[in-house]
C-alpha cells in the first residue's frame, strides 16, 4: 500500500468518527509532539529534581540513596540558610520598591510632551539591554576607591573626607549590589507603567484640571488609581528578577566580602549544587527559591485584584 493511499484511508477512517470525536482525534495527533517535548523537557526534569530532594548524591550520575526528609531537615539547623534568606529579604525589599518608585517617576515624566521624548524614551532600555557582566566591569570600575571615578568626585565635592569602598564593608557591599541593580531593571518597570499610562483617560485628567485639581491632586486621586493594577504587575516582575539575582553578585563580588556576606537563596543554590557538588541539598534550596516566589506572586496577584474590585 503507497503512502499516498494509507494517508487516505486513514482520513476516510477519521471522517467516520463524529466531529466531536474527530476534532478530538486530530487534536492528540497534532499535540502529541509537543506533550513528548513537554514531557522530555519540563516534566522529567521536574520530577527528577524532586526526587534529588529526597535523595543523597553529590554528582548527576552517581550512586544514590534515599534519605526521606534529612535534606529539608537540614534547613532549620544550617546557619548559612538563615544568612541567606535574612540578606535574599535585604535585597528584594528595598529592590521592589526603588524600582517601582523610580520606574514610576521616570514614566510619569516621560508621558509629558517635550523636546526630544522620543529619543528619552529609547535611550530608557540601555541600562536593561546590556548584559549583566559588562554592567558589572563598568560599575567595578566606575565605584573603584582608587580608580574610579566616583569616589574622587565626592571627595572634591567635600562630601566625604576620604574615598568610600563601596566593595569592602558589610552590609555596604549588598546595598551597593542592589542599587546597581535597580539601575539596570528600572527601565523595564519605566515602560510597563509607560505603556499603562497610554490608556488613562484624558477627559478624566480634563475633568480634574477644570476642576481646579493641581498636579499632586491630579496624581493622587485620579493616576494613582488607574494604575494600582500595574503597580501590582510590577512588583510581580520585578521581585521574580530580584529573587533570582545571580550574575551581578558572581561577576562583582563572588559573595563576599567576608563571611558570606553577599549570598542570597539563589547564589547559595549555585554554589551548593555546582561548587560544593551537593545537588539534593541544592535542589531543596532551589524549592525554597520557588516556594517563596510563588507565595508572594499569589499574594500581589490577590492584592491587585482586591484593590480593583474596590
Amino acid at each position: 500500500m503507497s503512502g499516498a493511499e494509507a494517508a487516505v484511508r486513514r482520513g476516510t477512517w477519521l471522517s467516520r468518527l463524529p466531529i466531536r470525536r474527530e476534532n478530538q482525534a486530530y487534536a492528540a495527533l497534532f499535540l502529541g509532539p509537543t506533550f513528548l517535548l513537554v514531557l522530555a523537557l519540563i516534566i522529567y526534569p521536574l520530577v527528577f529534581s524532586v526526587s534529588l530532594t529526597f535523595s543523597r548524591v553529590s554528582t548527576l550520575g552517581g550512586e544514590r540513596s534515599w534519605v526521606g526528609f534529612d535534606n529539608w531537615a537540614r534547613l532549620f539547623r544550617d546557619p548559612l540558610f538563615a544568612q541567606s534568606l535574612g540578606q535574599t529579604v535585604m535585597y528584594v525589599v528595598p529592590a521592589c520598591i526603588l524600582a517601582v518608585v523610580i520606574g514610576l517617576a521616570v514614566a510619569l515624566v516621560l508621558n509629558q510632551d517635550f523636546p526630544g521624548r522620543l529619543l528619552v524614551r529609547a535611550s530608557l532600555l540601555i541600562p536593561w539591554a546590556l548584559p549583566p557582566v559588562v554592567v558589572a566591569a563598568m560599575f567595578q570600575w566606575f565605584l573603584d576607591g582608587r580608580r574610579g571615578l566616583l569616589a574622587p568626585w565626592l571627595v572634591q565635592l567635600g562630601l566625604v573626607d576620604k574615598a568610600p569602598a563601596f566593595f569592602t564593608g558589610v552590609p555596604g557591599t549588598l546595598y551597593t549590589l542592589v542599587g546597581i541593580h535597580v539601575w539596570k531593571t528600572f527601565p523595564l518597570i519605566a515602560l510597563i507603567f509607560l505603556v499603562s499610562l497610554q490608556y488613562l483617560p484624558r477627559e478624566t485628567i480634563h475633568a480634574a484640571q477644570i476642576d481646579g485639581a493641581n498636579a499632586w491632586r491630579r496624581f493622587r486621586y485620579v493616576t494613582l488609581p488607574f494604575l494600582l493594577p500595574t503597580i501590582g504587575v510590577a512588583l510581580i516582575i520585578q521581585l521574580l528578577v530580584t529573587i533570582q539575582l545571580f550574575d551581578l553578585i558572581f561577576a562583582l563580588t563572588g559573595g563576599g566580602p567576608g563571611a558570606y556576606s553577599t549570598y542570597n537563596l539563589y547564589f547559595y543554590a549555585f554554589k551548593t549544587s555546582f561548587e560544593h557538588t551537593n545537588l539534593s541539598y541544592g535542589a531543596v534550596l532551589a524549592y525554597v527559591v520557588t516556594a517563596i516566589i510563588v507565595v508572594l506572586g499569589v499574594v500581589l496577584t490577590r492584592g491587585g485584584r482586591s484593590l480593583r474590585l474596590s
